[in-house]
C-alpha cells in the first residue's frame, strides 16, 4: 500500500478510525505475493504510533516473513504485543506453504493467542498455496484426506487451522474488534 504507519501526518486519520471505533488492518513483515513492495514498510514497530494513540490495530500475518536490522519481524511484534492489548495479529496466511512452522511456533508463545484473529488471505487460500497435505507432522492421513475433501475454502480454512491448534476464540475475536 506504500503507506509509512509511523507517518505522523496520519494522526487525524488515526484519531477518527479510534472515533469510528474501527481497526487499522496494517501488513506486517516483507511482502512477497507482488513484485514490488516496499519491505521497510513492513516493520512491526512502524505499528507503534497508532498503537500507542490507542488505536485498534491488527498487524497482519504475525510479521512473519521478513528482517529488520539483525531480527526477524516476527521476533520485532512479540514484545509489541505484550505492551500494547490493543494490538492483535491474524493468522491469514500461516497454512500456506511458505508459512510453515510459524502457525504452530505462534501457538507456542505464552498468551499470543489472546490477541490472534483469523484471517484467510484472500484470494490464495483458493490456490496451492494452501493444503492440508502440508502438514504430515501435524495431522494424521485420516485428518488430511478429511480436511481436503472439505469443499468450500473457508471451511476448509478454519479447519485446518483448528485441527493444527488454534484455539476457537481466535475465530470469533474479530466480531469483538468489528462489532462492539
Amino acid at each position: 500500500m506504500a503507506i509509512d504507519p509511523a507517518d505522523e501526518t496520519l494522526i487525524p486519520f488515526y484519531k477518527k478510525l479510534i472515533e469510528l471505533n474501527l481497526p487499522l488492518l496494517s501488513h506486517a513483515g516483507d511482502e512477497h505475493s507482488f513484485t514490488s513492495a516496499d519491505n521497510t514498510l513492513g516493520n512491526p514497530e512502524k505499528l507503534t504510533l497508532p498503537a500507542q494513540l490507542g488505536v485498534t490495530v491488527i498487524a497482519a500475518h504475525i510479521a512473519t516473513t521478513g528482517k529488520t536490522g539483525n531480527q526477524t519481524n516476527f521476533e520485532r511484534l512479540l514484545p509489541m504485543m505484550k505492551l500494547y492489548p490493543n494490538l492483535y495479529a491474524d493468522i491469514s496466511s500461516l497454512t500456506q506453504i511458505n508459512k510453515l512452522g510459524y502457525l504452530k511456533r505462534a501457538l507456542k508463545v505464552t498468551d499470543l493467542d489472546k490477541q490472534l484473529i483469523y484471517g484467510t488471505d484472500w484470494p490464495l487460500q483458493f490456490s496451492p498455496l494452501v493444503s492440508p497435505w502440508y502438514f504430515p507432522l501435524e495431522l494424521s492421513i485420516s485428518q488430511m484426506w478429511q480436511l481436503s475433501g472439505i469443499q468450500n475454502q473457508w471451511d476448509r480454512d478454519v479447519q485446518l487451522k483448528r485441527a493444527l491448534g488454534v484455539p476457537n476464540e481466535v475465530f470469533s475475536r474479530s466480531r469483538k474488534l468489528l462489532l462492539e
